[in-house]
């Protein structure tokens, strides 16, 4: 996903690709201040809504969320976000995007310092949409902040969309106030009669498969506890490899040169008492030499090493 320059933002802007009002005329949307250098800095609008004191709960499915939502005003003095008491806002800016684009809002970095969240991991602004972006507004930290309006507190990105465009259709379009959740008739349609059998059978699928990795998890834990051989004999283990090649290789090496000795004499013909003598220890020696190194090359192994 590749997003667009500040230089090509502003370039769709004027050229009417991409339309930004706002909603106070006399606090005009300024290409010049707002425009970053790969985003849209979008201010905080004067409206909200907020969750009724007393509301103990709410229901997805339920009818009429927005009965349990107050509207308040944001005023110059500011207002105090209290910790995980979320508010629902709108940016005072209305965006008009083509089908071919899309955007992403983001919570701007000085205000997430503050530990406040804008966009409730819900940053998506559609294709073709014609809207005040919502904001619902979080304090993560555990001290009240105010906040005021006309704060540029969220910027949009943008990026080209491949494929055939396809504008939003929804029921959000040119919406330009705070809105309560609002579940639509689709979606509603689909859980209302929910099948406790289907969700029976999720459940033992989902432990099942829970089960089935348990066991394998425990099984190679076991095989992994088995196998790793201590640092403590793998360096006691390397000096007797090296000892017992050394030893093989002088053994032989003698032996070699023993047989060689051998056959000089014997192929130089006539030999004294001594020399023939000297001929006997001399294949003997090379003779012990050599069984000495097969034996040590055939038995003397390491039992914690079985190929070494």
């Amino acid at each position: 996903m590749g997003f667009l320059t500040g230089v090509e933002i502003r370039r769709r802007i004027e050229a009417g690709q991409i339309e930004i009002q706002s909603l106070d005329g006399e606090q005009p949307f300024s290409i010049n201040s707002q425009v970053t250098e790969d985003s849209i800095d979008l201010r905080l609008a004067p409206v909200a809504l907020a969750l009724q004191d007393g509301v103990s709960s709410l229901d997805y499915l339920g009818e009429g969320l927005d009965k349990y939502f107050d509207t308040l005003e944001i005023g110059a003095n500011g207002f105090e976000l209290e910790p995980l008491k979320p508010i629902l806002a709108q940016t005072l800016e209305a965006v008009c995007f083509p089908d071919n684009l899309v955007g992403l809002v983001f919570t701007r970095s000085t205000f997430a310092r503050l530990g406040i969240a804008t966009t409730c991991l819900a940053p998506k602004f559609a294709a073709g949409i014609h809207w005040a972006f919502p904001l619902q507004i979080v304090n993560l930290n555990r001290i009240p902040i105010r906040i005021y309006p006309y704060a540029p507190m969220v910027q949009l990105m943008i990026s080209d969309m491949t494929g055939v465009p396809i504008g939003y259709r929804g029921k959000f379009q040119d919406s330009f106030v705070p809105m309560a959740p609002s579940i639509g008739a689709r979606e509603r349609e689909s859980l209302s009669d929910i099948n406790p059998s289907a969700v029976n059978r999720t459940f033992h699928i989902i432990n099942h498969d829970l089960r089935s990795r348990a066991l394998a998890e425990e099984s190679t834990s076991k095989d992994n506890f088995a196998e790793p051989t201590p640092v403590a004999e793998t360096s006691i283990r390397q000096p007797k490899k090296i000892i017992r090649r050394i030893t093989v290789v002088t053994m032989s090496t003698l032996a070699a040169i023993g047989f060689g000795i051998v056959g000089n004499l014997i192929s130089g013909g006539s030999l004294s008492y001594w020399e023939v003598v000297s001929l006997v220890l001399l294949i003997t020696l090379s003779a012990i030499l050599t069984g000495s190194a097969l034996v040590i090359q055939s038995v003397w192994r390491d039992p914690i090493d079985p190929e070494a």
